[in-house]
């Protein structure tokens, strides 16, 4: 009998001793994220973070990460189901989602102000300013994006009347700015960078030239109602992870060697395109920023039918106070 009793405290005592010890895995919370668009600075640093320093997996979660090919491909993958999270998608896209009753929700902001986008010509030209493009060809990506609503309104603003074009992604924009096809392209953050520094093309616009642009939230991150239901403490853990994230963005060199070799430039270049085009402030996840402006916008743009109340708008990012105390 004592050597019986012996045996079962013996045991007792190595399994509290396994648990305890360090390195033995533990479950971790799977979390399926889609990423909108791969390494631009605000919409991959979560990604090279843990890729760094595994933030997601010190929260216990397991990062599945899905590349889409933009803001409206990473929402629908959400309203599918078959992710739980879409990191920075447009924020006119994901309140036009939402009010039409598709199951998703706000959980914060990403991206306040529109610094990262930006409008160029070639050095040799006399266009200065949007002021000068008057009948010269302007270029945005795609009708109804972001590119197409800023320009719109830089446009406007400017009291200009160039024609606007729509010329894809910034890759073929450019292409068709130096073979003279187009007047100014556009650009976002680090892309062709370096020829500003070479002085090949001299930049004549930023997406923070449109009025009220510079304090509006113009991308979010959204998850899915079912997710958010089910699984609110995971949800609560990721968005802490994500911001610690972006602390680390800021505050670790290793981030801009990262995001330099992404782009396959140099850690100078990435650090001036980060301080100018992605200050930190940009990056707070919370409040939504000039949402009043986002409705409109979307108004304009008949994705909303017409303004959303008090009430509506209240509900909408009641998420972005539970998940980013």
């Amino acid at each position: 009998m004592a050597l019986t009793m012996w045996l079962k405290r013996a045991g007792a005592v190595l399994s509290v001793a396994v648990l305890a010890a360090p390195g033995i895995a533990h479950a971790l919370d799977k979390v399926k994220a889609a990423g909108s668009q791969r390494n631009f600075w605000d919409t991959t640093v979560f990604y090279f973070a843990d890729e760094a320093t595994g933030v997601f997996k010190n929260a216990g979660i397991e990062l599945e990460v899905l590349w889409t090919q933009g803001g409206s491909d990473c929402q629908q993958s959400v309203v599918t189901g078959s992710m739980d999270v879409c990191m920075h998608t447009g924020i006119l896209g994901a309140i036009a989602g939402w009010a039409k009753g598709a199951p998703i929700a706000i959980i914060s902001a990403t991206s306040t102000g529109a610094g990262d986008l930006w409008w160029y010509t070639k050095a040799d030209t006399a266009i200065r300013s949007i002021k000068d493009t008057n009948g010269k060809t302007v270029a945005f990506s795609r009708p109804g994006s972001s590119t197409n609503l800023l320009i719109s309104s830089i446009v406007a603003a400017a009291d200009a009347t160039p024609k606007l074009v729509s010329t894809g992604g910034p890759s073929a924009t450019l292409t068709q700015v130096m073979s003279g096809q187009i007047d100014v392209g556009w650009s976002a953050g680090i892309f062709a960078a370096d020829l500003l520094g070479q002085g090949k093309i001299r930049r004549i616009a930023s997406g923070n030239d449109a009025p009220g642009v510079a304090t509006q939230t113009i991308r979010v991150n959204i998850a899915g109602t079912e997710f958010l239901k089910s699984r609110l403490d995971v949800a609560k853990r990721f968005m802490a992870a994500y911001r610690e994230a972006v602390d680390w963005a800021y505050t670790n060199p290793k981030a801009l060697e990262m995001y330099a070799a992404a782009n396959k430039s140099t850690v100078e270049v990435a650090r001036t395109v980060r301080d100018q085009m992605y200050p930190r402030s940009s990056m707070v996840t919370k409040p939504i920023g000039n949402v009043e402006l986002s409705i409109r916008q979307a108004i304009a743009d008949k994705m909303l039918s017409g303004p959303l109340s008090p009430e509506q708008i209240r509900e909408m990012l009641r998420y972005v106070d539970i998940l980013n105390p």
